[in-house]
């Protein structure tokens, strides 16, 4: 008990001198008197299911973020809470817990390492909810808590209305409640986001931040390529794992809805008009185990049914396995000939290790400018101004641009093919190859001060070996 009550401190309370209390019959009080603070005893009773506490933000900051998903209609609190953990993951918001709230729904928490504003913890909420695209949603709404005026009750207590326990959940068992000794062994594995990754999240949603780094990094960038994080992609979303659940079946037990995600992109990733996807997979869940899932046929069918409209809407398809890439002396010749600037042979080199990844048989391939400023070395502004200078000298093909994901502020990636002739000798590229590795291999270094400018073969010549 007690290391479940100096938990939830951790966890939830700012400040000890806004708080509320829910007592049997479900009224509540709102405490706000410095000489009446939230104690140990009152989680305590918490814990134990006598009186229910509830937490506000502090004036300006707050160590938690909840989604608070009240819909009288369970299947549909259920169905909301899919889209947002599903939106939150989208952003690389890997670290939310999920708790029923005890009556109409579920609240889905994220917890930060320091504490942040308010105003930008309620940035993160209106890009989940513009991401997830559930404002069509009838019959209910997901609030932003906690503020300093609208709070939150904590989880591992009772609704004092209607008696249910408020325990955590996990969408992989199809939003079950745990009981209180799984909740409270579940709280002790709770963790947090890193805040700058939050901070940052935030403001590379912000069409109209402008930033003036991007003049200084375009001078001093050091053209350099950085391995994406999806180069070392699990399976989860691969051609072959989405193919063995199409030919094999569900593969156990809470697997359902991801399944059901998972087959809707295999579907659009090859080209299955909606309708068609909507009947093969009607088929396909006929002949599954009905002991690997524990809601009945109806609701199944709507959460297959709502799956394949969020997977169609937001253009979801797949990646594929990862290859062994290499690239061609011309390939490199042709960057370092007609691309002017270090940051220009920069993003080049990023797009053509992308596209050697991820490329699909005709050769089309996606990539982000979060993506092209990872991997290049150089900032989103930078990488945004000079992808239309790579398709003018030749080296790219922009097929699709600047469209915009239905109902949302949000832009589907660029299509891209690369240009570049694959001929000459050959380089394999390994983990952390960088543009100037692959450049000593395919030229001697007084070739390169004879190509370069000064300033980019200095700028270079600092990541090549002796």
């Amino acid at each position: 008990m007690a290391k479940t009550v100096d938990r939830l401190f951790e966890l939830y309370i700012i400040q000890n001198t806004h708080y509320l209390l829910q007592f049997r019959g479900g009224h509540y009080a709102t405490f706000t008197e410095r000489d009446k603070p939230l104690r140990r005893f009152h989680l305590t009773n918490h814990v134990d299911g006598k009186t229910t506490v509830g937490t506000f933000a502090g004036r300006y900051l707050t160590k938690f973020l909840t989604f608070d998903v009240d819909f009288p209609d369970l299947g549909t609190a259920k169905w909301v809470t899919y889209k947002l953990t599903a939106a939150l993951d989208s952003l690389g918001v890997h670290k939310y817990v999920i708790s029923f709230s005890g009556n109409k729904g579920y609240h889905v928490d994220v917890f930060f390492d320091k504490a942040l504003s308010i105003e930008v913890t309620r940035k993160l909420f209106d890009l989940t909810l513009s991401i997830a695209d559930i404002s069509a949603v009838k019959g209910g709404e997901v609030e932003f808590r906690p503020s300093g005026q609208q709070g939150v009750k904590l989880p591992l207590g009772v609704h004092q209305k209607t008696g249910n326990y408020c325990g955590f959940c996990r969408v992989e068992e199809g939003l079950r409640v745990m009981s209180p000794e799984e909740s409270a062994a579940y709280l002790a594995t709770i963790e947090k986001m890193d805040h700058a990754f939050i901070l940052d999240t935030v403001a590379a949603s912000d069409e109209y931040a402008q930033d003036t780094r991007a003049a200084v990094e375009m001078e001093t960038a050091i053209s350099r390529h950085k391995q994406l994080v999806t180069y070392d992609q699990s399976e989860s979303y691969t051609l072959s794992r989405a193919a063995d659940i199409y030919v094999n079946g569900l593969p156990g037990p809470g697997q359902r809805h991801k399944s059901f995600l998972l087959l809707a992109r295999l579907f659009n990733h090859n080209g299955v008009e909606k309708d068609d996807a909507l009947a093969n997979m009607y088929e396909w869940f006929a002949w599954q185990n009905p002991e690997y899932y524990a809601s009945d046929y109806e609701f199944c069918a709507r959460d297959l049914r709502e799956c394949v409209e969020y997977v169609y809407d937001k253009n979801l398809t797949l990646t594929m396995e990862q290859r062994d890439l290499s690239v061609t002396y011309g390939e490199i010749n042709g960057i370092i000939r007609n691309c002017p600037q270090k940051n220009h042979k920069a993003l080049a080199y990023a797009l053509l290790i992308h596209s050697k990844r991820w490329s699909s048989d005709d050769g089309t391939f996606f990539m982000t400018f979060d993506q092209m400023a990872e991997a290049a070395g150089i900032d989103k502004q930078t990488a945004f101004r000079n992808i239309g200078k790579l398709r003018d000298v030749g080296v790219i093909e922009i097929l699709q641009r600047d469209q915009r994901r239905r109902g949302t502020v949000m832009k589907k990636p660029n299509v891209y093919r690369m240009l570049l002739t694959e001929e000459g000798s050959v380089y394999a590229v390994v983990k952390g190859s960088s543009l100037p590795a692959c450049l000593t291999y395919f030229y001697e270094t007084a070739e390169l001060r004879a190509m370069l400018p000064r300033r980019q073969f200095e700028a270079l010549i600092t990541d090549i070996p002796a």
